[in-house]
């Protein structure tokens, strides 16, 4: 929803497996524009595939790509990115085990760096105006808020937007992101305060000028 995707939009979920988002997506499209969902891992592409064709979203592309790839080729192209993040998942400790099991403040560390380097991937794929949601399922400032805050020193012309607090929702903490309070706009679902596991969510438009998009459609 907050990543108003509409008929006619170009629009990217980078990390799509295994495409519950894209298949929302697809439906909030209706079949209108171009829908790009990657997969870095090939079996979960599969799975991504599987989904997609099940429900007979007709205007998507599945790839299995390196995003450092699909930027050289997109560059300014989307409407529209979702970039829900590979992350430490300490949002669903409470019911995986095996994620409790793996967690170290090394995979925090590495979790952030892989995001980080998503996040500028995506800003170079989003056109001028476009809107970008990045999301995790953890609690880490290190993958939320101070990622985000690192994101808006290196592009200042990105805009952090307000997401709504319904249900429980809080916002995102300035505190854990360096004190910039624009970090206020982006959202906290804690567990105890939502039906659900822990997520983190910000949504970012792209204010300056892109770089035209030198492909040729198929």
């Amino acid at each position: 929803e907050q990543l108003e995707a509409a008929p006619g939009m170009r629009v990217l979920d980078l990390c799509a497996a295994p495409g519950g988002k894209t298949t929302q997506i697809g439906a909030a499209m209706k079949g209108e524009g171009l829908l790009v969902a990657n997969e870095v891992d090939a079996k979960r592409a599969m799975a991504l595939i599987e989904n997609v064709e099940r429900l007979g979203i007709t205007n998507c592309l599945v790839l299995n790509e390196n995003p450092g790839k699909l930027a050289k080729r997109f560059a300014g192209f989307f409407d529209r990115i979702l970039v829900d993040a590979p992350c430490s998942g300490e949002g669903m400790f409470r019911k995986d085990p095996e994620t409790r099991a793996h967690w170290s403040p090394a995979q925090v560390k590495s979790s952030a760096r892989i995001q980080a380097e998503l996040l500028d991937t995506a800003y170079a794929m989003l056109k001028e105006g476009g809107i970008l949601v990045y999301s995790t399922c953890t609690y880490s400032p290190e993958e939320n808020e101070q990622n985000v805050a690192s994101l808006l020193r290196r592009h200042p012309d990105l805009e952090l937007l307000p997401l709504p607090r319904d249900g429980g929702v809080v916002s995102g903490v300035p505190a854990w992101g360096g004190g910039d309070g624009r970090l206020s706009h982006a959202a906290r679902l804690w567990p105890h305060r939502v039906k659900g596991e822990g997520h983190f969510a910000a949504k970012l438009r792209k204010t300056g000028a892109a770089p035209p998009w030198r492909g040729r459609p198929a």
